[in-house]
């Protein structure tokens, strides 16, 4: 097997060649980032071959371009391989053939990838998200503006007919008027465009099945639902509920040396739109009076001790940890036995777990 590394980039990419039976480590200087370019390239080195190339924007795309023309093509990690370069000096030429070379020793291994249907369903769930945010950052600028002039809107909704009948009697001078006019068109383009999601959401929840599980936990709509299963997906490449933690990128980071250990802010690193879905849900967990009485008591003991938002990550992690189970056995989500439902203090569960309470 010949290992080519390919270090994509928008215009050209490096491309680096490892043949183990040789030990020859070469360069094929600039390759065009285009398919049938790299193919071109490919077509003139004997086969099997392996195309390697770094997880970015455009991977997906040009891995599923290239398995015709290779026998095997990985995706890695790039923090794994500058991880592996004991090199101060980090070039394109370089990360190229680092990629071949390691992937052929062993020490790169390919991540995982989604299929088509499912890369097409986070387009979904993903496009809804973004202009759900545009939406927001567009109503956040618009009562900034609002309050920077002195003027509070007394509606909650800037979309409702109280917002915009009371919008029609503020009037700005200057460039303020005209930042005004153009928030409040941009504000409905955005929202419209947001809702005309909605349809396509709940028929594509509705077909699939992990999303159908995900969807009887006390709520958690279509929407949630979906955008849960499909960042997940197979459910089997997490070892235990911690791994999803790890991937959601949920987990503290940990600072020890010696006898100092401590934990710090959030790593970040892993599937952002999977960490959006677990907050926003366990945001809306922590609102319900019917929630699942486990994630609402978890939510109620953080918030007290430290805050909402600490509550709210704290609160997502057991959400994941609930759908990894849920998705790992195909079950459906079982309330708890009314005895359990009690948000009651930890010190006075011990007859739910086997001690009978003391009669001193």
């Amino acid at each position: 097997m010949i290992y080519v590394g390919l270090d994509v980039h928008k215009k050209y990419s490096k491309a680096g060649l490892f043949d183990p039976a040789t030990g020859e480590l070469s360069d094929l200087g600039d390759v065009p980032s285009r398919p049938e370019a790299i193919g071109q390239t490919l077509s003139g080195i004997a086969a099997p071959k392996c195309v390697v190339l770094e997880a970015g924007r455009s991977s997906h795309f040009l891995a599923a371009a290239l398995e015709p023309l290779a026998e095997e093509v990985w995706m890695v990690d790039p923090t794994q391989v500058r991880a592996l370069q004991k090199q101060s000096a980090k070039t394109d030429v370089r990360d190229a053939a680092a990629m071949a070379f390691w992937a052929a020793k062993g020490a790169l291994k390919p991540i995982w990838r989604p299929a088509a249907a499912t890369l097409d369903l986070r387009e979904l769930t993903r496009g809804k998200t973004a202009l759900v945010r545009l939406a927001t950052r567009v109503r956040c600028m618009l009562r900034s503006l609002l309050a920077r002039h002195g003027y509070e809107c007394p509606a909650r909704d800037l979309l409702s007919q109280k917002a915009q009948t009371w919008l029609e009697g503020v009037t700005l001078g200057g460039y303020a008027g005209l930042m005004l006019a153009t928030l409040r068109g941009l504000l409905p383009i955005l929202q419209q465009a947001a809702d005309q999601f909605e349809e396509p959401i709940e028929k594509a929840a509705a077909q699939h099945m992990g999303a159908q599980r995900l969807m009887t936990i006390p709520g958690i709509g279509p929407f949630l639902g979906l955008a849960l299963a499909v960042e997940i997906d197979d459910v089997h490449r997490f070892a235990s509920p911690r791994k999803l933690r790890g991937y959601s990128g949920l987990d503290p980071r940990v600072i020890q040396s010696g006898p100092r250990d401590s934990r710090g802010p959030l790593t970040k690193r892993g599937n952002r739109w999977l960490r959006y879905a677990a907050v926003l849900a366990s945001q809306r967990i922590a609102a319900m009076r019917q929630a699942d009485p486990k994630l609402k008591r978890s939510f109620l003991n953080v918030a007290f001790r430290r805050g909402r938002n600490p509550a709210k990550v704290h609160c997502a992690r057991l959400l994941l940890d609930l759908c990894h189970h849920l998705l790992l056995h195909e079950e459906a989500y079982q309330p708890p036995p009314t005895t359990d439902s009690h948000y009651q203090p930890a010190g006075r569960r011990a007859s739910h777990v086997g001690h009978a309470p003391s009669t001193a």
